[in-house]
């Protein structure tokens, strides 16, 4: 007699308990493997403490154009082993250079 815990496609539909996660800025990638249930903010704390000429809290993580929120896992945004994660710092400035210089004319 089989068992029903036998067939062969059980395995194919359980995701992997951990998944690595690429964070990638124009300068900078790290790769950061974690559980699938962990929050987000482990990946984006380690991700200040790996590249440190970036201030804490100055970018913005953005997964298939969304800004993600420490508070979310892996689980609750869909991701899979491999994904990617952009990271863009926050501009400064800029926007009074323009305004004078179009006001100057």
């Amino acid at each position: 007699m089989s068992s029903p815990y036998s067939g062969r496609d059980s395995k194919a539909a359980v995701k992997p308990l951990l998944v690595t996660i690429k964070v990638v800025s124009q300068e900078k990638v790290l790769r950061h493997t974690m559980s699938r249930t962990d929050k987000l903010q482990v990946l984006l704390d380690a991700w200040y403490h790996k590249v440190p000429d970036v201030t804490y809290g100055t970018g913005v993580f953005l997964f298939e154009g969304v800004r993600l929120r420490g508070d979310k896992t892996p689980a609750d945004l869909e991701m899979e082993d491999g994904d990617m994660i952009d990271f863009f710092e926050h501009m400064n400035g800029g926007g009074r250079f323009v305004a004078r210089s179009m006001s100057a004319h």
